[in-house]
């Protein structure tokens, strides 16, 4: 087998195992009890195929996001047609001061994503003023899932700073979801897929006062927003944002990766994507990024 046709065959199994990886994190992260367990199952389908590209050189490892790109998540929707707030109401609580909005990773159910339990524990500490929504988006490894959690996050932000116009919002993303939040962020042109090209209103961006990044698939390892124990000469499995990509929301956002999680850290393996909930990550992006941040708006 030519080396070209090798390293193809590896970039497969790579985005293979991370589409897996997304079904694999449903299983152990409904609750805080479950986060043991969550790791175990994930440590249990790693793939040693996605795993060995950690040595290739760099052109390889470019054939691999490359092949990568031509099968995640590749295309635009076709179902979400309609102009941003044509799906009606946002769904918020105008009652509520705050909405922690989770977009969670492939195929993990409604409100039992690796993020459900940050969602909960953020919400928790600030008291009856935080809303917890889970974004209603396909969330699998269908053609024009990620572009329908695009297209979906961008109308439900721009129809929510109408309707709730005194509450702010933040943002949880684990793998799709991280690259779902990330593009509905950036720019049109400066996106993954193809997608509807809607954009965030002024005032939506102005109202997101926190941002959490879990595996993100198009982590950039130079980005000034990172944390973790990651190697910052790897981005993620889709190639690298722009550093400029989400403008202003830069300072209001935390991406987190973790060594080798083959998502953020091309190259990599498939346990570190699902090991955010033992390895201390999500405690710290509890304790002092986003609960601080939204109580300074009260």
């Amino acid at each position: 087998m030519s080396t070209h046709r090798t390293w193809a065959v590896r970039a497969a199994a790579a985005v293979v195992a991370f589409l897996l990886t997304g079904a694999l994190a449903a299983c152990g992260s409904a609750s805080a009890q479950d986060d043991e367990p969550h790791a175990q199952e994930a440590a249990s389908s790693q793939s040693p195929v996605a795993g060995d590209s950690g040595n290739a050189p760099a052109e390889t490892q470019g054939e691999e996001q490359s092949l990568a790109a031509t099968l995640l998540f590749n295309g635009p929707s076709h179902t979400d047609t309609a102009a941003p707030g044509a799906w009606g109401e946002s769904g918020c609580d105008a009652q509520k001061q705050a909405r922690i909005i989770v977009v969670r990773g492939t195929e993990e159910p409604a409100g039992q994503s690796l993020m459900s339990p940050l969602a909960s524990r953020i919400a928790a500490e600030l008291g009856d003023h935080a809303q917890v929504s889970d974004l209603d988006y396909p969330a699998s490894w269908e053609s024009g899932s990620e572009a329908a959690g695009v297209n979906r996050l961008i109308a439900v932000l721009n129809a929510q700073s109408a309707q709730c116009s005194a509450m702010r919002t933040v943002l949880l993303g684990y793998s799709q979801g991280a690259m779902v939040v990330g593009d509905a962020l950036s720019a049109p042109d400066t996106r993954f897929n193809e997608d509807n090209g809607y954009e965030l209103s002024p005032v939506a961006r102005g109202h997101i006062v926190a941002v959490e990044l879990y595996g993100d698939p198009r982590f950039s390892a130079a980005a000034s927003y990172n944390s973790g124990d990651f190697d910052r000469a790897v981005d993620g499995i889709l190639g690298a944002r722009g550093a400029e990509d989400f403008g202003e929301i830069a300072d209001r956002t935390v991406s987190f990766c973790t060594a080798r999680d083959f998502a953020c850290q091309v190259g990599g393996d498939t346990e570190p994507h699902g090991s955010y909930a033992t390895n201390g990550m999500l405690d710290e992006g509890m304790k002092y990024y986003a609960v601080d941040r939204v109580k300074a708006t009260f």
